[in-house]
């Protein structure tokens, strides 16, 4: 077989084929061996042209209170959302189910507030299945200047969920190394908008 660099260089049409490895099956499993298959310039358009598309947003707009001891809760967001028909779909004790294998993007966001002049830890885990940590411990640590400020923490995380039914829970811990804290929501001016909640979780999808 000749050296790939010997053959002519054409400008690549939407109905011509790429040589490539298939890694992985329609369904997410690994592919035995990575067998040599042709690719249609057409579908890797597709695939490139995919955008990040909002399937979840959810809030609490209640106080959350991890506790000031070394065992954290479960995070909440506010009423369920969603049913197995939809790609992600939320309880109201906060269990989180992708439906739909594909890439996404989880981002949480919350504000912690303390009595003034305390330094405050607060960790935050992401659980799978009720038993596997995914990705690694997030810490935030900072001084409460007033009881009524808020610290904002946003957490993003990239998530490639490769079994449909995979579900997912959010941890916090106030762990006694810190002084006690909780996530509070904030009020704002009626002619403002919304209050600001204590806990939001925003998920796309790329599709």
């Amino acid at each position: 077989m000749a050296q790939i660099s010997s053959y002519p260089l054409l400008k690549p049409q939407l109905g011509d084929k790429v040589l490539g490895s298939n890694v992985f099956d329609s369904s997410g499993n690994a592919v035995l061996n990575n067998p040599t298959c042709q690719f249609n310039f057409t579908d890797v358009k597709s695939l490139i042209d995919q955008q990040y598309t909002e399937k979840l947003s959810a809030s609490n707009t209640g106080t959350i209170t991890p506790g000031n001891n070394n065992t954290g809760v479960i995070l909440t967001f506010g009423a369920a959302q969603g049913t197995s028909s939809d790609d992600v779909m939320i309880d109201v004790n906060g269990k989180v189910t992708f439906n739909t294998m594909g890439s996404y993007v989880v981002q949480q966001i919350y504000y912690a507030q303390a009595t003034s002049g305390n330094s405050i830890i607060l960790n935050f885990k992401t659980v799978q299945d009720g038993t596997t940590q995914v990705g690694p411990t997030s810490i935030v640590k900072f001084l409460s200047n007033s009881t009524t400020s808020r610290e904002r923490i946003n957490i993003t995380s990239y998530v490639s969920v490769l079994q449909s039914s995979v579900y997912y829970n959010f941890w916090v811990q106030n762990p006694t190394s810190g002084a006690a804290a909780t996530l509070q929501p904030e009020s704002t001016a009626a002619s403002w908008g919304t209050d600001v909640p204590s806990a939001q979780l925003i998920i796309t999808k790329l599709i």
